[in-house]
Order: C-alpha cells, then sequence, then structure tokens
C-alpha cells in the first residue's frame, strides 16, 4: 500500500517537530538553568512540553485521518483541539501560582517552540505535493 502525499507530509513534519523541540528542549533547559537554576530548568522542560503536547498530537491526529473523508478530518482535528485546549488551561491554572520554575523562562521557550513549529507547517504544507482533485474520483462524461 502506497502513502499518500497528505499522509507523507504529516510524517516529515512529525520528523521535523520532533527534532526541533529536541533541540528547544535541551537549549531551554540548560540556558534556563544557566539564568535562572533548578527554576529555569523546569521553565523550559515545561514550556517545551506543553508545546510537544499541543503539536505533536495535532500532527498525529492528521496523519491518522490523512486518508479519510474531509468532515472525519476536521472533526477529528477540532475534537483534538479541545481535548488539548482544556488539558493545557488545566495544567497552566494548576501552576499558576507556583514557584517551582520561572516564568519567563517558560514564555521564551514555550514562543519560540511554538514559532518553529509555525516554521516547520508552513514549510512543508507550502513544500507538499498534495493534488487538488482525484483524477480517480471524477465523474463519468455524460456526453461521450
Amino acid at each position: 500500500m502506497t502513502d499518500s502525499p497528505l499522509r507523507d507530509m504529516f510524517r516529515t513534519v512529525l520528523r521535523r517537530m520532533a527534532l526541533l523541540l529536541a533541540v528547544v528542549g535541551v537549549v531551554g533547559c540548560v540556558v534556563g538553568y544557566l539564568v535562572a537554576g533548578m527554576p529555569g530548568l523546569w521553565g523550559g522542560a515545561m514550556g517545551t512540553a506543553i508545546v510537544a503536547f499541543f503539536t505533536l498530537t495535532t500532527a498525529v491526529v492528521m496523519a491518522v485521518t490523512a486518508d479519510r473523508p474531509q468532515y472525519l478530518a476536521s472533526a477529528a482535528l477540532v475534537g483534538s483541539w479541545l481535548v488539548k485546549v482544556v488539558v493545557v488551561f488545566v495544567v497552566l491554572l494548576l501552576v499558576r501560582d507556583l514557584d517551582f520554575y520561572d516564568p519567563l523562562v517558560f514564555f521564551v521557550t514555550l514562543t519560540l517552540a511554538i514559532l518553529g513549529s509555525l516554521a516547520i507547517e508552513m514549510s512543508a504544507a507550502l513544500k507538499a505535493r498534495v493534488p487538488y482533485v482525484d483524477p480517480d474520483q471524477r465523474a463519468e462524461d455524460p456526453q461521450t
């Protein structure tokens, strides 16, 4: 069975995203530790973890539903997005008054990881060779 160009695009996004998050995570934790000690390390780890949870689950859902009908892929994307928003909201509410992490390192790591993931997704979408129509599904021409 051959994979669709859309599924290939999402697999490429997953690979690149995992690499980006590994680099941002390590750099964020090391720089955070050097700047703010253990709270900086936790801030870098939490920022990376939240972006990883949010972006990787989107890419996984899209890769799994790439060959499904559009309504099913859209429903899966919106459903997973709602679940992720609730989870991230609850996590942020739970840690907002705690002082074990550095909020500045958390914010900078989160922002850099989000910007990097957006660049990866846009680059993959622009370079993907996904056809607009499916030639196998064309209707019979009534004039022939």
